[in-house]
């Protein structure tokens, strides 16, 4: 991953210019990581950073949400996941990247497990990071970046998380896991081929399969 991210970091230090970079990939794709580890290397006093969680409608809702999408020739009927478009609150998180467009200084959202923070019209790079930017207008963005991983990755990735960090029960994970997986490939997918930059990664290595 170092190199990765180090031919990145090289790529917007070329620029020199004002940046909004957009990274996306669906859950324990290693999209958190590789942000953290970009601003590491171009600078925290240089970089704003809006994780997009809190764009996400509340997963309570979303449970009581159901339904109906066909994959493979079979129907099937299943809560919504924020593999899907309409999980996400995207026009605010578009209004938010046009504040940093106009060079506004503006507080993210505030939520219990994340503080609000400023984010500050003099620094030059601005990175939104988190599944939202998939489904937002990605002409937003000066540089778009998107990280995939295979099925039984995430789901080591999401164990770890989900249920040590989160609480979540591991047999209802195990449970909804596959379904996920395909309203990922039905819904979120295929918007990854208009990612300037694609990225495959395992707990073993970093590919990339698209590159500016």
């Amino acid at each position: 991953m170092d190199q990765v991210v180090r031919d990145v970091a090289s790529l917007i230090k070329g620029k020199n210019e004002k940046m909004i970079i957009g990274i996306s990939g669906h859950g324990a794709s290693g999209k958190t990581t590789f942000a953290q580890s970009l601003i590491n290397v171009l600078g925290k006093e240089k970089t704003n950073y809006i994780n997009t969680d809190p764009y996400i409608v509340d997963s309570e809702l979303r449970k009581n949400t159901l339904m109906s999408y066909e994959y493979n020739g079979r129907l099937h009927e299943s809560k919504v996941t924020a593999c899907h478009p309409a999980a996400h609150n995207r026009y605010a998180l578009e209004r938010d990247i046009q504040m940093i467009k106009k060079s506004l200084d503006f507080y993210t959202i505030g939520t219990s497990y994340s503080k609000s923070i400023l984010i500050s019209s003099k620094k030059q790079i601005n990175i939104i990071e988190g599944m939202s930017v998939a489904f937002t207008d990605l002409s937003l963005y000066d540089l778009k970046i998107y990280l995939y991983t295979d099925g039984e990755t995430e789901l080591v990735r999401r164990s770890e998380r989900d249920v040590f960090e989160r609480g979540m029960d591991l047999n209802y994970l195990r449970r909804t896991h596959q379904e996920r997986r395909i309203q990922y490939n039905v819904f979120m997918h295929e918007l990854h081929k208009d990612f300037d930059i694609v990225i495959k990664n395992s707990n073993d290595n970093y590919m990339l399969k698209k590159g500016k």
